[in-house]
């Protein structure tokens, strides 16, 4: 490296491209199961909401890729009977989100293709996973 700016420059391409071969893997092993990335982060969420219904908004502030749209990902996944969505009983404007039973039986199966693609990252040790995890949440800060 010649200079701060070229070293920095490094890694933020460096980043990129790990984003881009991680999110391949991600695709090719949600393929299958005709999820996307951003449906399986839904389908988190909602069960992590243990048995409470969310609004579209919730999901905005809590996907990871905030691009998302959220209205046509829950018109698929309804589609699909993974989520139900019900008329807000306390504000008439608002729809809630639920998943369903299939929703979850789906999320408990990728979740275990998930995990062992999760395994790749045991590439490096805990104090390295600690500390690149560390640093990626000091860049986002």
């Amino acid at each position: 490296m010649n200079n701060k700016k070229d070293l920095y420059q490094n890694v933020a391409v460096e980043l990129l491209t790990t984003q881009s071969w991680y999110m391949h893997q991600l695709k090719t092993v949600l393929k299958p199961y005709d999820i996307s990335p951003a449906q399986y982060n839904i389908l988190r969420i909602l069960n992590g909401a243990k048995n409470r219904p969310v609004s579209a908004s919730y999901l905005k502030d809590r996907v990871i890729d905030k691009g998302s749209n959220i209205t046509r990902l829950i018109d698929k996944m309804e589609i699909k009977k993974w989520v139900t969505r019900s008329l807000c009983e306390t504000n008439r404007r608002q729809m809630d989100i639920d998943i369903t039973e299939e929703g979850i039986n789906v999320l408990l199966e990728v979740t275990k293709e998930i995990n062992e693609l999760i395994k790749i990252l045991y590439s490096i040790t805990e104090d390295e996973a600690k500390v690149v995890s560390k640093i990626l949440i000091k860049i986002r800060s």
